[in-house]
C-alpha cells in the first residue's frame, strides 16, 4: 500500500507544482495589466504625435535617415508616372476592345436587309415627301419649316 500512496502524493505534488505555477503566472499577469494598458497608451500617443499631419489623400513621406527631398521627390514622380501609365494602357485596352468587337460585327451587318425591312432604298426617298420643305425649293437647299396657322370663327 505504501507504492500507492508515494505514487499519489507524486502526483499530487506535480499537479500542485503546475497549479502553482498557473496561478503566479496569472498574478503576475494581472498585477502588470495597468502599467501594460498604460504604456501601450503611451506609446500610440508618441506614435500618432510624431506622424505627420495628413489634410488630402496623397501619401505623407517623412525624411528618415539618409533619405533627402529629392529623393522623395523622385520617388513622387515615378508613382504619378505608374498612375498615369496605368490609365493609359486601360483606355488603350478598351479601345482595342471596341474596336475587335466592331470589326468582329460589322462584316455581318447586311444593309439591304435593312432597306428591305423599313422599306427605303435612298436617302432622297426619305425627304420626298418632307412636310418642312419650301414648294419649289430643291432638296439640297437649307429647308426652313413652313406652317401656315388659319383661325377660324368658333
Amino acid at each position: 500500500m505504501n507504492g500507492k500512496s508515494s505514487s499519489v502524493s507524486e502526483h499530487t505534488g506535480k499537479l500542485s507544482g503546475i497549479f502553482g505555477s498557473v496561478i503566479r503566472t496569472t498574478v503576475k499577469t494581472v498585477k502588470n495589466l495597468p502599467s501594460r494598458a498604460e504604456n501601450y497608451i503611451k506609446r500610440k500617443i508618441k506614435e500618432h504625435k510624431r506622424k505627420p499631419k495628413r489634410d488630402g489623400v496623397n501619401k505623407v513621406y517623412v525624411l528618415v535617415g539618409y533619405a533627402t527631398k529629392e529623393h522623395i521627390d523622385a520617388k513622387i514622380n515615378v508613382e504619378r508616372n505608374l498612375i498615369i501609365l496605368n490609365r493609359g494602357m486601360l483606355l488603350i485596352i478598351f479601345f482595342l476592345l471596341i474596336f475587335i468587337a466592331l470589326h468582329a460585327v460589322t462584316p455581318y451587318l447586311n444593309p439591304d436587309q435593312y432597306q428591305d425591312m423599313f422599306g427605303i432604298s435612298t436617302y432622297e426617298e426619305v425627304t420626298r415627301n418632307d412636310p418642312f420643305t419650301l414648294p419649289g425649293s430643291s432638296h439640297s437647299g437649307n429647308a426652313t419649316p413652313t406652317v401656315t396657322v388659319q383661325q377660324s370663327d368658333v
